[in-house]
Formats: C-alpha cells, structure tokens, sequence
C-alpha cells in the first residue's frame, strides 16, 4: 500500500518492483517482472489496490523461497511452510508423488510431500486477481534462457570481472565467509578484501573431515582473517531437533548440522554471511558431471563404483543422469515393506535433460541449476535465517550465472574429467596452487553415523526404541537397527 519512494525493504528495488507493477497490463508477460531480480535474490509479493490485483514472483534462480496453496474461496502464501500448514490443516496429507521424489533425488519437482502446497518455481510470476482468476508465468530460469541474454561465448576474463564485481557488492552487506578448503568458497576470499572467514572442522585435525589446512592457506595467500572452528561429534545429535524444525522439509544431507555451528558462531555479530554455494552447480564441478559425459581421467579417481553405475544405464543421456543422482538405495530399504508397496512409481521429471537441441553438458547443468541449487539455497536459506542470518550465495549474484552459462564446453568440463575449468584458470595466481589442483573433494562431509555410533548411540537407539517410531508405519525397525550396527563409512547418508 505504500508510495515507492516510502517503501521499505529492498529500498530501489522494491520502489521500482511496485512502479512496475502499477504499469502492467493484460497482455505484458509476467517474466518481465524478473528483470527487477536480475541477478539479484529475493521473492515478493505486492497488493495492486488499484485493479485488486495480487502478484507474487521468486528469483529466477531460486534463491529465496515462496509457497502458496490455492482453496475453493483464497490463495494463501508465505515465505515458509508451516503458516500454511496452519491456515490449511488438510494440507498436511502426505503427497506419495512428491514424497517419492524426495525418495529418490533428496528433492522434489512438486518441492514438497504436502498435498496441494505449491513451492512458486524459480521465475515464476503469478498474478491472482480478487475475482479468482490466476495467470502464471515460468519465468527464464534455464541454462539457455541465461546464456541468450549475452549471445556470444563468454571467456575466462568475462567472468574474472563478473565474480570481482559480484564479490564486490557482497561484500558491501557483510564481511563474513564460511570457507572450505575449495574453490567455490575460495573464489569469494580471492575476490574479497578484509573478510573474516569461518572454517568448521572435525577430528582428527588433518583427517579425511578436515579442510581446514586448505582453507587456511587460502585465507593466508588472500590475507583474510581466520578462524577454525571445532565441531564435536555430540553437537550434530543435539543439534538435530532444531535443525529439522528450521528446515520443515526432509531435504537435506547431513552437512546441514555442521552449517548450524557455524551459524550460531556468527549470529548476533552478523547479519550477512557469504558462501560460495552454486559454484559446483553453475560451473559443472560435480564428478557426476564428468563421469555421465564419459570424460574420466585423475579427476575422477575415486568414483569407479559411480561410474559403473553410471555406464550400465546405458547411453541415453537422461538415463545416465538418473543413474547418477538417484538416492532411493539409501532410504527405500529401510521404508516399512507396507509404505513401499502403497508408494507410487517415479514420474521422472525431464529437467529438460530431453532437449536434444541443446548440447549435452548444457542439458545436464541445468538438470543441477533447477534441482540440486534450489534445494541447497532451501537449506542455506533456513538455517541462516533461524539464526538471523541472510546469505549472499555469490557465485549466484550479479553477472555470474549469466556468464557461467555463456561458458564453451571446453571451459566447462575438460576431457580428463577435469570440472569449473573456467573458474580454476579464473582464479590462477589469486588462489594457492594446493587449493587449486586439489582433486580431493570433500563437500564438507559430516560424520553423522560416526557420532551416531559413538557419542550420540543412546540418543539414537533412543529414538529406534521410541513407540511413535515403531507404530507410525514408516520404517521397518529391524533394518534401521541393523544399519546402525552395519560398518559404513562415517559420513555415510542413509543413517
């Protein structure tokens, strides 16, 4: 309701969202709104008093979320799940599609295992007037839809200028840098002056969990400020309740505990904290990437049993991108035989992984930049924010995904199974040499099952043990026992 030169918020940007609004007509397309988050994050929603007019729009890459659930009489919305599981009781039925996606990809397309809640796609614009009537636009949220805006092959200098000016504007809201020993978090410190950056680590110092040698030298070689922070093994079982509140979904992987710690590090001395989040998605750096194109070699050393997978789904394309990210083989066993008997069979969603227009690599980047990137701002998003904390994910601001999809192939991927090309020859001379021919990958791993095994054994036997755990049909008691009991790795999923 108010004039844009009172509005609060986003200050510009808001005032010239509004300013638009008030202009639109029938016939413009709603993805002209997403110029207004171009390279920005945020999602809105604005009341048009004028023509009774409500709109809501989400950032075309997902970065802040945006859910709705449209009833007989009203559409209710909200930035988070459960005032709407509130407002709606009857939502909260289980959707078996969405519940199965979660199953098998640790994320859904439907977003959400609740029956007739909506997560607004990234990009999306929609436009509900008081008479009912709504009109929904997709938005540009692709791959292609990014890399059309430049029409040309971006270089290794383009996005040397675009992650300076991103890092840049960043750093203008917060100084603080949750930083890894990788490249992803280390393109913010090469970019950076005077940060202060916050490593997590977990015994033993120098062991297969530990980053923090990495990351120290990188803060060192950029001559930013640098603390390790040591988790312990309880922290992660004590912590868990709270995280699972914060997240409302079950999305993510165990990293999310150890993203807590640091949380509560900084909170109350931040506001703004900045992660190198979307740098493995935009600029292909997943070894599953690499190994679904069928270009192995030194950097894929380690993934032969993803690899085999891979290779028996065959040569289709789409097939081999399943096979890669499918996650059911740690979760259905221990489902109860009754709940994956009622369970649907997956509708694989296409992610436009069918477009045989397009070139391969760029088909299966999008795949990540619309399921793997959203879910991972979902869990950055909530575990920040329930400490008071917004993240500026920079790899995702600014010119950065433009130019990321502007990227040859052989800047991508290179045919050694070599992933982010582009970024590592970007970051040449600004990162130590160690950071940057590191193949030792880690993605911050937790030891979730070892502290389920050690230090947190009664909390969960406790929780095997529970009556609610047994009787509401969900798992079969046996396999969950036997897996706490069953030697696998310490940083193991399926636990």
């Amino acid at each position: 309701d108010q004039p844009p030169e009172e509005s609060a918020g986003d200050g510009p940007l808001l005032a010239e969202a509004i300013s638009m609004l008030t202009r639109l007509e029938d016939g413009i397309e709603g993805s002209r709104l997403m110029a207004l988050l171009e390279g920005n994050m945020g999602a809105f929603a604005a009341w048009d008093r004028g023509s009774d007019t409500l709109w809501l729009a989400r950032d075309r890459l997902g970065i802040k979320p945006l859910y709705a659930i449209e009833t007989s009489d009203a559409v209710v919305f909200a930035s988070e799940i459960e005032p709407l599981l509130r407002a709606v009781p009857a939502a909260r039925a289980v959707d078996p599609e969405g519940l199965v996606e979660l199953l098998h990809l640790h994320r859904s397309e439907r977003t959400l295992p609740f029956r007739g809640v909506d997560a607004l796609p990234p990009g999306a614009v929609w436009r509900i007037r008081a008479d009912g009537r709504i009109t929904r636009w997709a938005g540009a949220t692709g791959i292609r839809d990014l890399a059309a805006q430049g029409r040309r092959e971006a270089s290794v200098a383009d996005l040397d200028l675009a992650l300076a000016q991103a890092v840049g504007a960043a750093a203008e809201d917060g100084n603080v840098l949750f930083l890894s020993g990788g490249l992803d978090s280390g393109a913010v410190a090469a970019y950076g002056r005077g940060l202060y950056a916050l490593t997590g680590r977990f015994t033993p110092p120098g062991g297969p969990l530990d980053e923090s040698g990495l990351a120290a030298l990188t803060a060192a070689f950029t001559r930013q400020g640098h603390e390790i922070l040591d988790l312990e093994d309880e922290d992660l079982l004590l912590d868990l309740p709270a995280v699972i509140r914060a997240l409302e979904l079950p999305t993510a992987g165990p990293g999310s505990l150890a993203l807590w710690r640091l949380a509560m590090r900084v909170a109350g001395r931040t506001k703004v904290v900045l992660t190198g989040t979307g740098g493995d998605e935009l600029f292909a750096g997943y070894a599953r990437t690499s190994l679904v194109l069928g270009r192995r070699g030194p950097w894929t050393a380690g993934y032969e049993p993803l690899a085999a997978r891979i290779d028996a789904a065959g040569d289709d394309l789409a097939a081999r991108q399943r096979a890669a990210s499918d996650r059911a083989d740690d979760l259905v066993p221990l489902l109860s035989p009754e709940l994956r008997e009622a369970l649907p069979e997956i509708d694989w969603p296409a992610h436009g992984l069918d477009a045989t227009d397009v070139d391969p690599i760029e088909r299966l980047v999008h795949a990540e930049v619309v399921t793997t990137l959203p879910m991972l701002f979902h869990v950055e998003d909530r575990i920040l924010m329930a400490h008071g904390i917004e993240g500026r994910h920079v790899h995702s601001l600014g010119r950065v995904p433009a130019v990321a999809a502007q990227l040859p192939d052989g800047l991508r991927v290179g045919e050694d199974g070599e992933g982010k090309v582009a970024l590592r020859r970007a970051l040449r001379g600004k990162l130590p040499a160690e950071v940057l021919d590191d193949r030792n990958k880690r993605g911050f791993p937790t030891p979730f099952a070892r502290a389920a095994r050690g230090a947190g054994r009664t909390f969960v036997e406790d929780v095997i043990a529970d009556r609610r755990f047994q009787e509401r049909g969900w798992w079969d008691v046996d396999a969950c026992r036997r897996l706490l009991d069953r030697e696998r790795a310490s940083y193991d999923r399926a636990l």
